[in-house]
C-alpha cells in the first residue's frame, strides 16, 4: 500500500465517525422533543432467549449468595434438583416437606406416612418400653403420690418423736407431783382430825368423814382467798405501774 492511499484512508475514517457522533447528537436531540405514548409499552421486558433472562437474573442478584443460600434466605426450597445422596432419603424429604409445604416437595404427603412395617416396628417399641395403659400409669403415679404422701407425714412425726416424748415425761412427772402433793396433803388431814379427836380414828367413821368435809372446805375456801388475793396484787400494781407511767409522761418536758 502506497502512503497516499493510507493517507485517504485515514481521512475517510475520520470523516465517517464525524458524521456519526453528529448524527448521533442530532438523533438524541431531536428524541427530547419527541412525545412517548407510555401506554404502549410492555409492562415486562422481552428478551429474546432463557440465557439473555438468566444472565439479567445473575447481574440482579447483588448478595453474591450462592442459589441455594439465596433460596433459603427467599424463603424457597433450597435445591430444586437433589445434589446430595441424602436429599432422596424420607427424612430429608419430611424436614422439606415441614418447613417449605409442598413446595419443599415434589413427591405426595403420602410418603410422610409410616409404612404398615414401620408402624408394626412402633408398636412393638411401645408396647416393651410402655407396658402400662395410660389409665394404669396414671393410677401408679396416683399411688406413688399417696406412699411419698405416707412417707413424708411418717417422717414428719419421726422427727417429733424426742418433743414428744419430753412432753409426755413432763406430764407424767406433774401428775406424779401432783399426786404426792395430794398424798401429803390428805395424810396432814388425817393427822390433823386425830389430833382434833385425841385418839386414833378409822377414816370409815362418819365423824372422820365429817371433819374431813369440812377441813376440805376449808381449805378451798383459803385458796379462793389466796387466788383473789394475788388477783388484787396483780390488778393493784398495774394500775400503780399504770398511775406512775401517766406521770412521768406529764413531767416529760415537751419538744
Amino acid at each position: 500500500m502506497s502512503l497516499r492511499r493510507w493517507i485517504c484512508d485515514v481521512i475517510v475514517q475520520r470523516n465517517v465517525r464525524f458524521q456519526g457522533a453528529v448524527v448521533s447528537r442530532f438523533l438524541a436531540t431531536e428524541a427530547k422533543d419527541e412525545i412517548v405514548d407510555i401506554t404502549t409499552a410492555d409492562e415486562q421486558p422481552i428478551y429474546s432467549n432463557e440465557l439473555q433472562y438468566e444472565e439479567l437474573a445473575k447481574k440482579r442478584n447483588k448478595s453474591r449468595l450462592n442459589l441455594h443460600d439465596r433460596n433459603i434466605l427467599m424463603g424457597k426450597p433450597p435445591y430444586e434438583q437433589p445434589m446430595q445422596w441424602y436429599h432422596n432419603t424420607t427424612r430429608y424429604k419430611k424436614r422439606m416437606l415441614g418447613r417449605y409445604g409442598f413446595e419443599g416437595n415434589k413427591e405426595p404427603a403420602g410418603f410422610a406416612w409410616p409404612t404398615p412395617k414401620e408402624v408394626k416396628i412402633l408398636q412393638e417399641y411401645e408396647r416393651v418400653a410402655f407396658p402400662l395403659s395410660l389409665q394404669e400409669r396414671w393410677k401408679k403415679l396416683e399411688e406413688e403420690k399417696r406412699i411419698k404422701a405416707e412417707e413424708a407425714e411418717i417422717a414428719e412425726k419421726l422427727s417429733k418423736v424426742d418433743q414428744w416424748t419430753a412432753e409426755l415425761n413432763a406430764r407424767v412427772a406433774k401428775k406424779k407431783t401432783e399426786l404426792e402433793a395430794a398424798r401429803l396433803h390428805k395424810e396432814r388431814m388425817v393427822e390433823e382430825i386425830r389430833k382434833h379427836f385425841g385418839f386414833k380414828i378409822s377414816p370409815s367413821d362418819e365423824r372422820f368423814k365429817t371433819m374431813m368435809e369440812q377441813k376440805e372446805k376449808e381449805e378451798r375456801k383459803k385458796k379462793k382467798e389466796a387466788k383473789k388475793k394475788a388477783k388484787e396484787e396483780k390488778l393493784k400494781t398495774m394500775i400503780q405501774k399504770k398511775n406512775q407511767d401517766q406521770e412521768t409522761d406529764l413531767t416529760k418536758p415537751v419538744e
